[in-house]
């Protein structure tokens, strides 16, 4: 077989292979969100602000670096900007279902009292914006209705889908290569 054969454009109707690059950089993407939780736990830094950002920062790096994969793979090949989506959409399910496993897991037996530290650190923040009691209280009471586990979960969901759906199509136009 000559270079010649193996430069040729394949035509348009023949599909890519995408799920093994999703599963690959979804696990990695799920791991990676473990690990910066489990060190932001170690390290007393989980509530801090500006840090717990930090998943979310390596799903959107994952992402994009899934989707340049699947396009370095791929060079001479047509790759629709639907192709790229899906497969940052099927890494971005994966590690949002890696992450609510592990969140569960969290809350239940890692840091059983994380929802009670949240609630905590509500109250401080509200009584330095200079909040009277009564008005902390009647706001943690309407903070509690939201932190259930279930509700958590899908919010968790929510958010991660909106983020993975917003970097799958700035990656999807950046790495697209059709005719």
């Amino acid at each position: 077989m000559s270079n010649e054969t193996i430069d040729q454009q394949l035509p348009p109707n023949q599909k890519i292979e995408i799920n093994s690059y999703a599963v690959k950089f979804g696990i990695i993407g799920g791991l990676i969100s473990i690990i910066i939780s489990l060190t932001l736990f170690f390290t007393g830094m989980e509530l801090k602000t500006v840090l717990k950002w930090l998943p979310t920062v390596a799903m959107i790096a994952i992402i994009i670096l899934g989707l340049k994969s699947v396009a370095d793979e791929n060079k001479n090949r047509e790759i629709t900007f639907g192709t790229l989506f899906k497969t940052g959409m099927i890494i971005t399910t994966i590690i949002a279902i890696i992450s609510i496993v592990y969140f569960l897991v969290y809350i239940n037996f890692i840091d059983t009292g994380f929802i009670e530290k949240v609630l905590d650190a509500s109250r401080v923040q509200m009584a330095e914006k200079g909040l009277g009691e009564e008005q902390i209280d009647n706001a943690i009471e309407m903070t509690k209705k939201f932190m259930s586990p279930g509700i958590m979960v899908a919010f968790s969901l929510i958010g991660n889908l909106v983020f993975g759906a917003v970097t799958s199509l700035i990656g999807a136009g950046i790495f697209k290569k059709e005719k």
